[in-house]
């Protein structure tokens, strides 16, 4: 993946089993359950850098972190260059049928990128 290219469009691994270094301190990793109940809350956490360490310094930083199951947009987490970790952890509710959850961050020098996780929303 070009560096030139990262701040065009939505940025993803290009092989999730062989990620880059770059891809490992900007992929969100998503933290929920595999099956939810319909309009039950249950908790979410998203986290930058968990693969490995995302810098934290005016220079470089994680805006925020957007939560969407599927295309619709759930919550966002803004976050500052003084945050130590670029983590949110939420509690939501899925009152539909979905996919994915999906966590896209934004990184002030690397753009946007997203990670994704299957679930289940049971009746």
């Amino acid at each position: 993946m070009a560096e030139t290219n990262l701040f065009v469009g939505v940025n993803e691994p290009a092989d999730p089993r062989n990620l880059t270094g770059l891809e490992k301190k900007h992929l969100p990793v998503i933290e929920a359950p595999e099956v939810v109940k319909k309009g039950q809350c249950f908790e979410v956490t998203v986290e930058v850098g968990k693969l490995q360490a995302h810098p934290n310094e005016p220079a470089h930083f994680v805006e925020f972190i957007d939560i969407y199951a599927d295309e619709t947009f759930l919550a966002r987490a803004d976050l500052t260059a003084v945050t130590v970790c670029p983590k949110a952890t939420l509690c939501l509710s899925l009152p539909f049928a979905v996919k994915e959850l999906r966590a896209y961050e934004r990184c002030n020098i690397h753009g946007v990128w997203v990670g994704r996780k299957p679930i289940k929303v049971k009746e």
